[in-house]
């Protein structure tokens, strides 16, 4: 037990933005998995459609919420319960502006990796499945891309502060 919890706390930092971002992801895909069955539903569009008007609308809004959703509980958790150790002489504010712009540009490597994906596996895997499997990889870039942004840009620790 002792060399669990010395295990935990070399990588507490790590273990808990693993933790905090599969939740993060939970909350992303459940906002965006709503928003897209329900909006196929609500607007008639037709489940092997990827490429009308209508579904790239209700694609594009789904992402953005479901992104928007995502980077507030991902931004109030991770300032609380990972990078426990960072300044927070900048202050909540500009620490959210600075992680949601560091979130911005990894949107775009979600919107690009999901739909580019669930294209090239639609064939394979149908629509929805393709779409899932798509998804799952877009979350292991962006959440990789996500670490380093935050640890380097957005939760610096204090100066004279340690790994």
């Amino acid at each position: 037990m002792r060399k669990i919890k010395s295990i935990f706390f070399k990588y507490r930092e790590i273990v808990m933005y693993v933790i905090f971002g599969v939740l993060t992801t939970a909350v992303s895909w459940g906002v965006y998995f709503l928003l897209m069955l329900g909006g196929r539903r609500l607007f008639s569009i037709p489940e092997n459609d990827a490429v009308s008007a209508a579904y790239l609308a209700l694609y594009t809004a789904a992402q953005v919420i479901s992104w928007i959703c995502a980077v507030l509980f991902s931004f109030f958790t991770n300032r609380a319960y990972v990078f426990t150790d960072a300044d927070r002489a900048m202050g909540t504010v500009r620490q959210l502006v600075r992680f949601s712009s560091g979130r911005l540009i990894t949107l775009g490597l979600d919107y690009v990796i999901t739909y580019a994906g669930a294209l090239v596996l639609m064939g394979i895997l149908g629509a929805d499945l393709a779409e899932a499997a798509a998804k799952m990889i877009a979350a292991v870039a962006v959440m990789i891309g996500n670490y380093i942004f935050g640890k380097l840009f957005v939760f610096k620790k204090k100066k004279g502060k340690e790994n």
